[in-house]
């Protein structure tokens, strides 16, 4: 006559075996979707860069202190990384100019002490989004 394993036996390999089979399920499940969120999240900071888009509103110069209204023109917030001028030999100077443009909305830039120049740049921290104007523009 030959014996088994008892069910009670039976019951804990199986439930054991289950639960080794669901531990590794649940840590390959944790890195895939981790890895997959960071893929997301930089596509997403390039995506919105794309679908970015400002201009100069209005500008006034006048005894070094230069005004900018900046129009944001869709639903992405800009975040603003520097201003730089250009004079009539084309030499840079680089102003700080930072802070939010908030999506489809105007907002005004103050700077003082600022020196004759022939043209500007503003940039973003998105590379391809800037706005160019001369100095024509905001006086």
């Amino acid at each position: 006559m030959r014996k088994g394993i008892s069910p009670l036996v039976a019951a804990v390999i199986l439930i054991a075996a289950t639960m080794s089979i669901a531990g590794i399920l649940a840590y390959w499940a944790t890195s895939f979707v981790r890895t997959r969120l960071t893929a997301a999240e930089n596509t997403t900071e390039e995506t919105m860069c794309l679908a970015a888009k400002f201009r100069l509103y209005s500008g006034s110069y006048d005894d070094q202190e230069l005004i900018l209204v900046l129009e944001n023109q869709r639903s992405v917030d800009l975040e603003l990384n520097g201003l730089y001028l250009f004079d009539e030999n084309n030499v840079l100077t680089e102003e700080i100019l930072t802070g939010t443009l908030e999506g489809n909305r105007l907002k005004s830039f103050n700077l003082t002490d600022v020196n004759n120049f022939t043209k500007a740049i503003v940039k973003t921290k998105c590379p391809d989004v800037s706005v160019e104007f001369t100095y024509d523009q905001v006086t």
